[in-house]
Parts: structure tokens; C-alpha cells; sequence
């Protein structure tokens, strides 16, 4: 029989990796040739936090249908874990509105490294369980 929650779980938990990823690589991308608006933070810190929440509740929920895991996963698990709170992190320091322009452009760039190494573990962990 087909269970609709953990479909519904990881869906949103795809959707947004994706939306949260996105929106950083695009404003990487316009911080790259200073295009970034002078102030964009109002209209993405909502997002950014309930992005970040959604990711970590669906997370923890999808790790709890996995058990038991191979010995690997945990630790490809945990450098995901590491790099989600270092993205999670930063992206709540990035929309602050006391964060310079200057900042803007280094925390983003710092998060598209740690963005693409969360995606490749994410794969790696996709591979090991399947």
C-alpha cells in the first residue's frame, strides 16, 4: 500500500534544498558582478527560515524512516548535517539587514562551495541506500 506522508515528506524536502540552493547560487551569481539589489534581504528572510525549518524537520523525519543504515551513511550523515547548519547558518546572517554588501559577497560565495558538497553527499547517501 502506498503511504502518502513520507512521499509528502521528501517531496518537501526536495523542494526546498532546491528553492533555498537556488536562491543562494542566483544571488552568488549577481554578487558576482555586483548586481545584488542595495538592500535584498526583506523579501528572502521569510523564506530563508521557514526553508531552513521545513529542511530540518522533513530531515530528521526521513532519517527516522531509513533506520537502520549502513555503517557508512552515518558518516556521510553527519558531514550533510555539518554542511546543512553551515548553510542554514549563514544564510540567517546573510539576510540580516546590518550585513554589508561586502559580507554578502563572501558568505555567498562560502555557501556555493558548501551547497555543491552537500549535493554531491546527498548523493552519495541516495547511492549507499539504495
Amino acid at each position: 500500500m502506498f503511504d502518502l506522508f513520507p512521499y509528502l515528506s521528501r517531496v518537501i524536502h526536495i523542494s526546498s534544498a532546491i528553492l533555498l540552493l537556488g536562491g543562494l547560487f542566483y544571488a552568488w551569481n549577481l554578487s558576482k558582478y555586483n548586481r545584488l539589489p542595495d538592500n535584498p534581504v526583506y523579501g528572502f528572510r521569510p523564506a530563508v527560515w521557514s526553508l531552513v525549518a521545513a529542511l530540518l524537520l522533513t530531515g530528521t523525519y526521513n532519517l527516522m524512516l531509513k533506520m537502520p543504515v549502513p555503517k557508512e551513511y552515518h558518516m556521510l550523515f553527519g558531514v550533510k548535517f555539518l554542511l546543512f547548519l553551515h548553510i542554514a547558518a549563514v544564510s540567517i546572517l546573510l539576510v540580516k539587514p546590518q550585513t554589508t554588501q561586502e559580507k554578502r559577497a563572501r558568505m555567498l560565495t562560502g555557501l556555493a562551495g558548501s551547497g555543491a558538497a552537500l549535493i554531491l553527499v546527498s548523493a552519495a547517501l541516495r547511492a549507499i541506500t539504495q
